[in-house]
């Protein structure tokens, strides 16, 4: 009978545990390990939460270097466990730049042949070609601030309006710059013989 009693108490015993144990709201995130490197302060891994993004990296890493060059990444990216992000400076994308007239963004693998770059806008490719056509027209979707500053009108400030629009929508046809705050029909009609798709 001692026998029996003592077995039911270790069977309600484990109940109890399992029951506890599955009852208990797991507060602990899952964690992902990431790796950031170039103009930061502080490159290196870091362990973060499985939802955070790229700009969430750059912060825990310090931050940006005052010659760090944002505009090939896409900082709401939302990053994967061993992601690496490289962070180009000013001068590298500027040799990059070197022997062609521009390039659409910069390769992935442009840096570091042997590392994919998870902060990249898209697994975009470098090309030797003109963005400004031989036609003289800036493409919407491919042109850099500076291509898109050669636009009768446009400055750095409208260039990156446009660059920022086009990241979140893209360009169907080019009476979407209408859409980007400062481009009106007005200044539309001044600069639509300079714009392709």
């Amino acid at each position: 009978m001692l026998k029996f009693i003592s077995y039911s108490l270790n069977v309600i015993l484990i109940v109890l545990i399992a029951f506890i144990g599955f009852d208990k709201p797991n507060n602990k995130s899952e964690t992902i390990k990431v790796e950031i490197k170039g103009a930061v302060n502080k490159e290196g891994v870091y362990e973060i939460e499985n939802d955070e993004r790229v700009d969430d990296l750059i912060k825990k890493s310090g931050g940006l270097k005052e010659n760090a060059d944002i505009t090939t990444i896409n900082l709401s990216k939302e990053l994967k466990n061993e992601d690496v992000v490289i962070i180009y400076t000013k001068e590298e994308i500027k040799e990059l730049k070197k022997g062609s007239s521009s390039i659409k963004f910069i390769e992935k693998e442009c840096v570091c042949p042997k590392i994919e770059n998870a902060g990249c806008i898209e697994d975009i490719i470098t090309s030797s070609e003109s963005i400004i056509n031989k036609t003289g027209k800036v493409s919407l979707n491919t042109g850099t601030i500076d291509e898109l500053m050669t636009i009768p009108g446009i400055g750095e400030s409208k260039a990156k309006l446009i660059i920022e629009y086009r990241n979140k929508y893209g360009f169907k046809q080019i009476e979407d710059i209408m859409n980007v705050k400062g481009i009106g029909s007005s200044t539309f009609e001044k600069i639509k013989t300079y714009l392709t798709i």
